[in-house]
C-alpha cells in the first residue's frame, strides 16, 4: 500500500478503485500553481508508447478526472511526486 500527502490549500484528490484501474478527481484550487504541472503530466503519459496506461478527462471548474491502469499507478503517483502536486510518499505494510 502507498502512502501520499499533497498541500490541500492547492488542490483536492480523490482516489477510488475503479474496476481494475484507479480513478483520481483533482479539484483545483490555485490554478497557477497546479494545472502547469497537470499538463506536464499529461503531457509526458500522451506521450509514452501505451496509450491507455493514464487518461485525463477534463470537466468545468478546473475539476480533472484521470483513469490509471494499475500498473502505471506508481509510475503515475511518482510523476505526481516529481511535479509537487504529492509532496510524500510512502509505502505502507
Amino acid at each position: 500500500m502507498v502512502v501520499y500527502r499533497y498541500n490541500t490549500g492547492l488542490l483536492h484528490i480523490e482516489e477510488k478503485d475503479n474496476d481494475q484501474d484507479k480513478e483520481f478527481i483533482f479539484k483545483v484550487k490555485d490554478v497557477d500553481a497546479v494545472l502547469p504541472a497537470l499538463r506536464k503530466i499529461r503531457a509526458f503519459f500522451d506521450s509514452d508508447k501505451v496509450y491507455t496506461d493514464v487518461i485525463f478527462y477534463s470537466h468545468p471548474d478546473y475539476e480533472y478526472q484521470v483513469i490509471v491502469r494499475q500498473d502505471h499507478y506508481i509510475d503515475f503517483l511518482l510523476a505526481l511526486f516529481k511535479y509537487k502536486i504529492i509532496t510524500y510518499v510512502e509505502w505502507k505494510q
